[in-house]
């Protein structure tokens, strides 16, 4: 009898680790299209399959080179397109500087200031037509984001339970997903709402002399910088905690049962090295499905971000210009959308932030197993 149950036994493992390999194969290309569904939806060529291939290789220098060359021609085309632009802002903020100064050099009634407004009125159509296009980029990339780590985050918790174990796997997709949600609710309802609603204050507050909504201005951009701190404070915290505990909880149960299957005479040896195995190659799938990621997030985030930025450099560059020479009001009214959009590019610098962090805290909590074993 005994006999008979040491044969099973070892044939049991014998064909245990070829069945854990091919499953494990066959879920990496199953959970990896939901991400690659976000990217064709974005008409990239980029394939979040290959960039895991290579890194699982250790091509590391390959895979940045990949993707470098995806990123490199969005550098400079972002600059390109505000050149008109620049200048046809620039010309307007003259004409309305030279309509004031004519008004207090020759006129004394209120035709120099009606030529003001006028001119006034064009450049706040020109900034308006900056923060349109800002708020698209920043609100589009957003949704992507949020798209992309919903699929992301689906391929990784699959990955975590074979490092891990079901208990972390679950509460790492639980979280994200109430994380995923957060951010939904903070971007759509708080900070992109509060962010439009400065814009137009500080447009409005600049069109007489006197300012009369500088202080709300100053309390909506701390606002919306606190509660992205706060967001992020909240979020890394709360994982930081998931990460010291359920990993080890996990780790417990496969050790206790590692050690009792290794303490099998005869075979228990060999069982040890297949399960080490076995760990050690789910450990470096996981993590390079988590650095395709992050580098595949990195690749989505930067254009977007470049353009924002070039129309911020735009504006900043066009009120060093016209400060000597044209009304306060003027460079006051440009500060909306240079604030506008630093708000915006906090926002997504702060996302992106969260996620690599989030990353990487999962990704070395859950190495616990293939360390203690």
């Amino acid at each position: 009898m005994k006999k008979c149950l040491l044969c099973v036994l070892i044939l049991c493992f014998v064909s245990c680790p070829k069945t854990i390999y091919g499953a494990q194969e066959e879920l990496d290309q199953e959970s990896l299209q939901g991400v690659e569904s976000v990217l064709e939806e974005q008409d990239s060529d980029i394939s979040f399959t290959q960039i895991v291939k290579k890194l699982m290789t250790g091509n590391i220098k390959e895979a940045l080179g990949y993707l470098w060359e995806k990123l490199s021609g969005d550098f400079f085309s972002s600059f390109v397109l505000q050149k008109e632009f620049l200048k046809q802002m620039i010309i307007a903020a003259m004409i309305a500087a030279v309509f004031k100064n004519l008004s207090d050099a020759f006129l004394q009634g209120s035709a120099g200031n009606a030529g003001f407004y006028v001119t006034y009125m064009v450049f706040i159509a020109l900034m308006t037509d900056s923060f349109y296009y800002l708020n698209e980029t920043a609100q589009d990339l957003v949704r992507l984001m949020i798209d992309y780590i919903r699929g992301m985050i689906t391929a990784y918790s699959i990955a975590v339970v074979s490092t891990s174990g079901i208990t972390t796997s679950t509460a790492v997709y639980e979280f994200y997903l109430m994380v995923i949600y957060g951010m939904s609710l903070l971007t759509d309802y708080l900070i992109l709402p509060m962010i439009r609603i400065m814009f137009v204050l500080k447009i409005v507050n600049h069109i007489s002399q006197e300012e009369h909504f500088s202080r709300l201005c100053g309390t909506l951009e701390k606002a919306a910088g606190l509660l992205m701190k706060g967001f992020l404070s909240l979020v890394l915290g709360v994982q930081l905690i998931q990460s010291m505990i359920l990993p080890a909880v996990d780790s417990i149960k496969n050790t206790a049962l590692e050690k009792g299957l290794s303490s099998i005479p005869g075979i228990g040896g060999g069982v040890n090295t297949v399960m080490t195995t076995i760990i050690g190659s789910a450990v470096v799938i996981k993590n390079s499905i988590g650095a395709a990621g992050i580098l595949i997030l990195l690749v989505l985030v930067v254009p977007p971000l470049l353009k924002i930025g070039a129309v911020v450099l735009s504006y900043m560059a066009a009120g060093i210009l016209l400060q000597p020479v044209s009304d306060k009001r003027i460079t006051g009214a440009i500060d909306a959308v240079i604030k506008s959009g630093k708000l915006m590019m906090q926002m997504i610098v702060t996302m992106t932030v969260l996620f690599i962090l989030s990353i990487a805290l999962i990704a070395f909590s859950t190495n616990v197993n293939y360390y203690a074993g």
